[in-house]
């Protein structure tokens, strides 16, 4: 359904929102085997995104409505103000890969009233049998529009390296490849020990348990989502007006756990 399709001459590795991306992606390792010393493959579920809320409200999701009790009070900020829902992210099928953690979900808080993140709150939640979950939740300054995911079992390879690096770019099928680091590992919502870091992280006693993603769909091409198949924009449009995630210059959140048990964050931008 998705082939791989050069762009001015070249192909590149794509961010993963949706299937398209994810699709790109694969078929570039596919055709690459040759150009890298691969090294060890560490999995990790990524989540290809579909807008709109879930069915399930359990599922891994950025924005919209949290797995959360309607009687539990709404995690505030010092100063006293509601810290917006950047997410949640649902290790039920994910146990294999980071081991047992204190619950089903990581719910994410922060605030963005500034642009970026700060004053993160986690809160993990059990699944439960006929929840009474919220049904809307504060007025922010910024808000984040819902999309959740689909999940995909994938492999990401940090120790990789060029197997010739005297020219500029890897080629793949006769082009030149760019932004071939997101090939070897993937930028994307995922829960793994490694994921694509723009900067290299500074934390030295505690591991990458999961990663919350900017947000951005294919505007022009058929399937942005995995639930909706035309294109967002007509072709002489470069813009959207809902408020998806954005994290910086299409960045990511990295929450990291040291051997206590304790959630930090790194935000990272380009």
């Amino acid at each position: 359904m998705f082939p791989l399709e050069a762009s001015q001459g070249h192909y590149y590795g794509a961010t993963v929102t949706g299937p398209r991306h994810l699709c790109n992606n694969e078929w570039l390792r596919r055709g690459m085997q040759g150009e890298y010393h691969w090294g060890k493959p560490v999995p990790s579920d990524l989540f290809v995104m579909a807008e709109g809320e879930p069915e399930n409200r359990f599922a891994t999701k950025i924005g919209g409505l949290p797995y959360r009790s309607a009687t539990a009070s709404w995690p505030a900020s010092k100063a006293g103000k509601p810290l917006n829902f950047v997410g949640q992210l649902n290790f039920s099928d994910s146990t294999d890969i980071v081991g047992k953690q204190p619950g089903d979900l990581l719910l994410i808080f922060a605030n963005n009233d500034e642009g970026m993140f700060q004053d993160f709150y986690f809160e993990w939640q059990r699944i439960i049998d006929h929840p009474t979950l919220v049904t809307n939740v504060p007025d922010f300054r910024n808000p984040i529009a819902p999309c959740y995911g689909h999940r995909c079992r994938v492999n990401n390879f940090p120790d990789a390296t060029r197997r010739d690096s005297r020219t500029e770019y890897p080629r793949c099928h006769g082009k030149d490849v760019w932004s071939d680091f997101r090939l070897l590992e993937y930028q994307g919502t995922q829960i793994g020990r490694a994921a694509f870091q723009p900067q290299a992280s500074a934390a030295v006693w505690s591991r990458l348990l999961c990663t919350i993603s900017s947000v951005q769909p294919d505007l022009h091409e058929t399937y942005p989502w995995v639930n909706r198949e035309e294109p967002l924009c007509d072709q002489d449009k470069w813009t959207l007006d809902t408020p998806y995630l954005m994290i910086g210059d299409l960045g990511c959140i990295f929450v990291l756990r040291n051997r206590l048990g304790r959630l930090t964050v790194e935000e990272q931008c380009y």
